[in-house]
């Protein structure tokens, strides 16, 4: 399982356009092969802060969906909503993942 973590600091004018893109990619980003689960969190003390997760099967899966044009056309948007260019980690877990049977 390999997690995808990506902190976004946000125009303040920008932070509803910015989760109505997201609410509606959602759908489309599930759809992506290896997908298992995408969300977004709001940091608690600064309501700017924005952080994506999502889950991949597999590093194949993400570096396969970092490929595409929904990728390329995501970075793109985002990058509008952004003070500057947000930061990112992938991560994989270290203990056993409750998606492991889905693999």
């Amino acid at each position: 399982m390999i997690l995808r973590v990506v902190k976004m600091e946000l125009v303040e004018k920008k932070i509803e356009l910015f989760e109505l893109f997201m609410k509606n990619l959602k759908d489309e980003k599930l759809k992506q092969d290896g997908c298992l689960h995408h969300d977004i969190f709001c940091d608690k003390e600064n309501s700017s802060i924005y952080f994506s997760y999502t889950i991949w099967a597999t590093d194949k899966h993400l570096k396969k969906y970092k490929k595409t044009e929904l990728f390329k056309e995501v970075t793109r948007t985002i990058r509008t909503f952004c003070v500057h260019d947000p930061l990112a980690w992938t991560v994989e877990n270290v203990f056993n993942s409750p998606y492991d049977d889905e693999i």
